[in-house]
């Protein structure tokens, strides 16, 4: 109503939305509430905070954090701020170890040296059997 006010008449507005005219007077006069603004400074808080570590902490942890920096907020509040800015946390991947390199025997050369154009057919061969299973594992 706000926004169009100059565009349509309240009066219209008002019974379109079911709102009394001087309920939307009282309501502009009033302004900004307290609770309102601090809503708002929390919210830009977290998502500076969810930023900084990376988007990989939980609202508990994030709430540690916020507190370790000074600023007091309750983990409820960081949880509910957290779901309605749909902040949710990166899932990192684990990285596969898939050579294993600790043994004992013979390493052979690496006789292309990173030359991969062969000028015939069957000059070299190649294979992965990193994934063959074996009974020493």
């Amino acid at each position: 109503m706000k926004q169009k006010r100059y565009s349509f008449p309240i009066t219209l507005m008002a019974r379109l939305l079911h709102v009394s005219v001087s309920c939307f007077y009282d309501w502009l006069k009033r302004g900004v509430s307290k609770r309102t603004i601090q809503r708002n400074q929390q919210m830009i808080l977290v998502k500076i905070a969810h930023e900084e570590t990376r988007q990989s902490y939980g609202y508990i942890r994030l709430t540690k954090y916020l507190q370790a920096q000074g600023i007091k907020m309750s983990m409820y509040a960081v949880r509910q701020i957290k779901a309605l800015n749909h902040l949710y946390c990166k899932r990192h991947k684990r990285f596969k170890r898939t050579t294993n390199s600790d043994h004992n025997r013979a390493i052979y050369e690496n006789l292309l040296e990173q030359q991969f154009s062969m000028t015939r057919p069957n000059q070299a061969w190649s294979s992965d059997i990193t994934y063959i299973w074996t009974v020493e594992g």
